[in-house]
């Protein structure tokens, strides 16, 4: 299967404009059983109440009878069931979580539409993309800026993308290189499968649910037709100075070189995307003076310095040891407080659940994945300031394992020498 989907991958980058007929048969007993393995096994059940490894525990008997039902265009998508997730601003998140079954299927048609359309993706796209990181697109984000004529910058939120994707659009698009009707008929069906919440089903007419596992696939073919190509190949040809798209998913930035351009090029952005029944958060968009003379600028004139808010981190215009212009960055003072918060109530929670011993591991391993995230150069005061808070952070919880102290702060330095935990460190090099 992996060697048809690379001759499916090099006939479409081979042939830009070929359209394929016949795809639906890969999703074929052997092929699902290979994505059904590649499923993290302790995320929650769907609306049938069915996890992972009781799918499990009769898979060959369940894919045989899931593919004659797909052969048969019998196969109809359970609703997702719908939770919400909080967000940092105190609002929440709405998740799909799909039934086992729907999932091993969504993640067969994302290996074939990422075989199919990972060739036509352009270089200034960054998320959910195989080789390609959110620290790549900070480094786009960190060249553009220190190396191009960029002296404003078009910071852009969507206002519920996920949400508000067009099933009717969505479908031109992949049409433009698929015509296998059974395949984009189970597309179809995933689409509307509707959403479980508080005991109905409620029908979609719009939106790819967060959580499931094609939406990611889906939402950057969306994006690919109607903003990247729109902007590399049409935009840009009518403006006179630079201009640079930066996106990571739905968040974007755009980098130019003239005030006026840049405040152009946010009113036809606006027009591009109501156009596919995309809004723009107005109070989150904005076109900010930022580059090499920006800092310099700003205190002539008495202001403050902009930031630009990109991928959690804030970034801010900054000098060198020898003078020379840099971007800086550090935590947003958002992620920053909401990791502090989970940490905290983490910690509340699992103090006296288990084993001093148990829940260390998973501090280790905590702190391990927030390094690796935004231990990034020029970030490390941040950093190792979230680390001072969580061991305070720490210590308190430690102390209110019960009603008598667990002892004071020289006896947890002890511990810690016992114990380490990890210490901040830069992982990544952006400049």
């Amino acid at each position: 299967m992996k060697t048809k989907l690379e001759l499916i991958s090099e006939r479409a980058r081979r042939e830009g404009k070929c359209r394929f007929t016949s795809l639906s048969h890969l999703l074929n007993e052997s092929f699902l059983a290979k994505c059904y393995k590649e499923l993290k096994r302790k995320k929650a059940p769907g609306v049938d109440g069915v996890s992972v490894e009781e799918y499990g525990k009769e898979l060959e008997n369940n894919l045989q009878v899931l593919v004659k039902r797909m052969k048969g265009m019998k196969y109809y998508p359970q609703p997702v069931r719908r939770v919400y997730i909080p967000k940092g601003n105190g609002k929440l998140r709405p998740l799909g979580i799909p039934a086992v079954e729907d999932k091993v299927v969504q993640m067969g048609i994302s290996k074939i539409l990422e075989a199919i359309f990972e060739n036509d993706f352009l270089d200034v796209s960054y998320g959910f993309r195989p080789g390609r990181s959110c620290h790549d697109a900070l480094k786009a984000f960190d060249r553009a800026v220190m190396r191009k004529p960029v002296s404003y910058v078009i910071e852009v939120d969507i206002r519920g993308y996920y949400d508000h994707i067009d099933h009717q659009w969505l479908m031109t698009c992949l049409k433009q290189r698929i015509s296998d009707t059974s395949l984009l008929g189970l597309i179809w069906r995933n689409l509307k499968a509707g959403v479980f919440e508080e005991g109905r089903t409620i029908k979609t007419e719009k939106g790819a649910p967060q959580g499931g596992i094609m939406s990611p696939i889906l939402s950057n073919i969306y994006l690919h037709y109607i903003l990247d190509l729109w902007f590399e190949k049409k935009l840009k040809k009518s403006l006179k100075g630079h201009a640079e798209l930066i996106r990571y998913a739905d968040d974007f930035v755009i980098c130019c070189q003239y005030k006026r351009e840049a405040h152009s090029i946010l009113k036809e952005l606006k027009d591009r995307l109501a156009k596919f029944g995309l809004e723009i958060a107005e109070e989150k968009t904005r076109v900010e003076k930022f580059g090499r003379f920006a800092k310099a600028d700003a205190i002539k004139e008495g202001k403050k310095p902009a930031t630009i808010e990109l991928l959690g981190f804030t970034h801010f215009c900054s000098t060198s040891r020898n003078g020379k212009f840099i971007v800086g960055r550090r935590t947003s003072g958002k992620r920053f407080r909401n990791q502090l918060k989970e940490i905290n109530e983490w910690l509340r929670k699992i103090r006296n659940a288990c084993p001093l011993i148990d829940w260390w591991r998973v501090l280790r391993s905590k702190l391990t994945g927030y390094y690796q995230y935004f231990g990034v150069s020029g970030n490390y005061r941040s950093i190792s300031n979230y680390y001072d808070k969580v061991l305070h952070i720490i210590y308190k919880w430690w102390n209110r394992r019960s009603q008598k102290r667990s002892g004071n702060w020289i006896k947890f330095q002890s511990l810690l020498g016992l114990y380490p935990l990890p210490k901040p460190r830069i992982v990544c090099s952006l400049w």
